[in-house]
Formats: C-alpha cells, sequence, structure tokens
C-alpha cells in the first residue's frame, strides 16, 4: 500500500477517534481503574509512563504480594456508599489498513473484517484487587466482535469469554536483614504470573489486531495462545530481597469440576482439531532481579513442557478425561529472558530481550491437535522477541518490536512457504498518545522481512494465490478506553 493512499485513509478515522475521545474530557479524573482505586496510586507509579500493562518495580511488588496493597476494606467490608466497587471495563475500537485486500486470497478478507470503517472490536470487563489481607484476584471476560485470524483468540460477540484470570495468596515478611514473599495462585493462562512483561499478555507489544491478514507466523507452543484460556495452571513462587525469582506451576485442561469455570466460554475441551492439555503440563520460571535509582534489571530462564492432546478429525464429541482420546504431540520449550528500566518523570525508558528454543516430538501415524500431520518424528523452533519502548511525560510514546522465529523445515506443519520452511520475520512501530490518563490513542504497523524462508518475491501459497511476505503488512489506528 503506498504511503500517499494510507495517509488518506487515516484521515477520516482520525477525525473520528478524536471525535470519540473528547467525549470523555468529562470524566472524573479519580475515576481510575480498580487497582488505581484501591491503592490511591497515580497510573504512572505502577505502569511505566501510565502505559498498562508495562509494570514498575512497584507494581511487580503489587501484583507479587497478592493484589492486596492500598487502604480499600476486605471484600466482606465494602460498604455501597462510601467504597468504590472493585470492577473496570475497557473498550478499544479500530480501524486496520492491509497491503492486500483482494477477497479470497487472505482468508477473512470481505467477510466482515474492520479493513474499511472504524469500528468497537473488543470490550473486556475486569474485577478483583484484595479478598483478604493476604488474598486478592484479577478477573477479566472479554466480548470480540471479529476473529483474530492472527492468534486464534475469542471470535464474535455471541462468543466472549473468559479472559485473563487469576487468584493469588501471598505472605510477606519483612525484617531489618531480609525482605520475603512466599506466593501461591490459580490461574487460566501459562505465563500469566509473568511480572517483568517478558511472555504472553503481558508483554509490551500487547496490542493485537485483531484480524492481522493471517499472517502465517508460526510460533512455540509455549508463547502462542494454543493454550490459553483452555488451561488451568497452579503455581507458587518465592521472591528474596527483590532479587531471586523462583517459580513452579502446572498446567491442565479441566473437563470437569469447579476449575472449569476458569475456561468457560474459551475453547472448547475436545472439539475437533482444538488441542487439550490433559496430561499435567510443568511450567517454570527462574530470575535475578536488580534495582537502584531510577534504573531496574532483570535476567531470567523459563521453561515449559505441554502435551497437547487432539480430537481425531471428524470427532466433534468431548473427550474423555482418560488420556487417550486424541493424537499427542509433545511441546519442550526453554529459553532465556531480560528486561531493564529506566522510571524518572518526564522519562520512560524499557526494554525487553527473549529466546525460546523450542523441541517437538510429533506423532505421524495421526493429525495433532492443529489436524496437521507432521513428515518429522522430531522438530525445533527457536522464536525471539525485542522491543524498547520510550515515554514522555506519560503522554507520548514510541515503540519498536522485532519478532523472528528459525526452525526445522516440515512440509506437513509449515506448507505456505518452499519445502516447509517456518522461518520468519517483522518488525511493528508503535506511536501513541494519551491525552488523559483513561484514554490511549495510537498507530502501528507491522512489515514482514522474512515468511516461509521467503524474503521478496511470490513465492507463498496461500488459498492457491502466490503472494509475497509484503502481503501480509498491516495497519491499525486505534484508540482504547479504560474505566
Amino acid at each position: 500500500m503506498k504511503v500517499s493512499n494510507l495517509l488518506g485513509k487515516a484521515r477520516g478515522s482520525a477525525l473520528l477517534l478524536l471525535g470519540t475521545a473528547s467525549v470523555v474530557v468529562s470524566m472524573d479524573a479519580n475515576a481510575i481503574p480498580v487497582f488505581a482505586r484501591q491503592t490511591g496510586f497515580k497510573c504512572v507509579a505502577c505502569h511505566v509512563g501510565g502505559m498498562y500493562p508495562q509494570l514498575t518495580s512497584l507494581g511487580r511488588m503489587f501484583k507479587l504480594t497478592g493484589y492486596t496493597m492500598g487502604n480499600r476494606p476486605n471484600l466482606t467490608d465494602l460498604e455501597v456508599q462510601n467504597d468504590y466497587p472493585p470492577v473496570a471495563v475497557m473498550v478499544q475500537g479500530a480501524r486496520q489498513y492491509y497491503n492486500n485486500s483482494v477477497n479470497g486470497q487472505m482468508p477473512g478478507h470481505g467477510s466482515g473484517v474492520p479493513s474499511s470503517a472504524f469500528d468497537a472490536q473488543v470490550v473486556s470487563f475486569f474485577a478483583g484487587g484484595k479478598i483478604t489481607d493476604n488474598a486478592g484476584a484479577f478477573m477479566q471476560w472479554t466480548g470480540q466482535k471479529y476473529d483474530n485470524t492472527q492468534t486464534g483468540s475469542q471470535a464474535g460477540w455471541g462468543a466472549a469469554a473468559i479472559d485473563n484470570t487469576e487468584f493469588r495468596y501471598a505472605d510477606r515478611t519483612v525484617t531489618p536483614n531480609s525482605d520475603l514473599i512466599l506466593g501461591a495462585y490459580i490461574n487460566n493462562r501459562a505465563m500469566m504470573s509473568d511480572v517483568w512483561n517478558n511472555f504472553g499478555a503481558w508483554q509490551s507489544g500487547w496490542i493485537n489486531y485483531f484480524n492481522g491478514a493471517n499472517a502465517q507466523a508460526p510460533t512455540t507452543y509455549m508463547m502462542g495462545e494454543s493454550s490459553q484460556h483452555a488451561a488451568v495452571g497452579v503455581g507458587g513462587y518465592v521472591f528474596k530481597d527483590k532479587t531471586w525469582y523462583g517459580e513452579v506451576a502446572v498446567y491442565k485442561s479441566p473437563t470437569h469440576g469447579p476449575f472449569s469455570v476458569l475456561t468457560a466460554g474459551a475453547t472448547a475441551v475436545g472439539n475437533a482439531g482444538v488441542t487439550s492439555i490433559i496430561d499435567p503440563s510443568p511450567y517454570f520460571r527462574l530470575a535475578y532481579n536488580k534495582e537502584w535509582g531510577a534504573n531496574s534489571f532483570e535476567a531470567g530462564l523459563h521453561g515449559m513442557m505441554s502435551y497437547a492432546h487432539g480430537t481425531p478429525l471428524g470427532v466433534v464429541t468431548p473427550v474423555s478425561n482418560s488420556d487417550t482420546a486424541g493424537p499427542v504431540s509433545a511441546y519442550h520449550d526453554v529459553g532465556l529472558d531480560a528486561q531493564y528500566q529506566y522510571v524518572l518523570d518526564p522519562h520512560y525508558f524499557s526494554a525487553h530481550g527473549r529466546v525460546t528454543r523450542e523441541f517437538m516430538n510429533n506423532n505421524l501415524s495421526t493429525p495433532n491437535w492443529q489436524g496437521l500431520t507432521a513428515q518429522n518424528a522430531t522438530d525445533s523452533l527457536t522464536e525471539t522477541y525485542l522491543d524498547a519502548i520510550y515515554i514522555y511525560n506519560a503522554k507520548y510514546g514510541a515503540q519498536l518490536s522485532y519478532q523472528n522465529v528459525t526452525g526445522s523445515n516440515d512440509t506437513g506443519l509449515y506448507g505456505t512457504g518452499p519445502n516447509g520452511n517456518p522461518n520468519w520475520t517483522s518488525w511493528t512501530p508503535n506511536l501513541f498518545y494519551a491525552p488523559w490518563q483513561n484514554v490511549r490513542i495510537g498507530y502501528m504497523y507491522t512489515y514482514y522481512t522474512q515468511m516461509g524462508g521467503v524474503t521478496s518475491g511470490n513465492l507463498l501459497t496461500i488459498n492457491g494465490s502466490k503472494l509475497s511476505p509484503q502481503n501480509f503488512n498491516t495497519s491499525m489506528l486505534y484508540i482504547g478506553l479504560i474505566y
């Protein structure tokens, strides 16, 4: 898409975005989300430059102590007349643009994707905070209007489902010579426990396209959306002297019982071609953390062993609870991650890096949980993610993200590029402005420099069409409101 055409199309959306944003000018400045109301802190105290979801050292401590910091009474002692209810809402609207919008060449184009008009695309409701002096919660329920073909998350207003949800219990002991936090949690998303914004829902480039041009971008099982909200994890952690961190957890897809409420409305267990982590899948995290002045640094080791069961193709009834109902794919992931922050008003800076190596053991006799039949008994993927973000005066921000995947050629798993090559690379700049603490307006653009091992030329095969990596380039003008 030519820049001149893009600017022309953006003009009308920009006016609409600004008009929509103007309605919040009259909002009470104290009407900020649930955790800020509980603590009385401004957004910049817990979030880098006030930009959700990146956490400062104080924000990390709030989460590690079980969402309990602040002056709000215990949940049972709230008074309707005097206390804010522990709820919040987030709405995001956007208009997206595609380099290639020819009907049929990319799934979804011309079928209701928001490629020609600004539209409200996602609404999330939150509840949580302090329950007792040692226990707290973060709960989210999300409705999304369009398919997110890039990540496979919930689709359609009628498919609203439970989103990131976690319950924590923590105890902190501080003495003149020691600071020790011991905690435990139950959540419905692997790596939701992350406090350094290196993984999953909390990584700093958290805003996703709601239809990302169906970019053919493989990812490791651990870092992808495959197991999210369809598995429940139970874990424990220790944080010693604000320096040493250790965490272990086990994830499993509940097929029945009380924990199944944490997957309500999300990916159904046992539907044809849908993953089901029936076997317990362990996750671990080790990290070193250092804080000095306005600076902080973290370096860590992470890993997960995932055992994904699918249902044989054509079978639509739920799988049994016996671990034997479908093909099994085993994913062993291990990696390194790091974060650096500088937080001193009016300047806010953070950078993140992550490398995750995955080893796959494939079942060659039947399709896997994705409905794909691997050609190799073992495969590997290496995923790299880097970003840097700068925010001035908690209003103006810029971010650049880089993602890269390299791995084994497998024509059964990666059929888009020549010889089953999974390699891909993308860059995403993101510019944003926060005129008020509740509102963020931004523009982001993802540019693919490699896909399926192809760097240029129409050598990718999609729906019978020949396309280049640049055909998948996608941009989005967006506005987010959280109240």
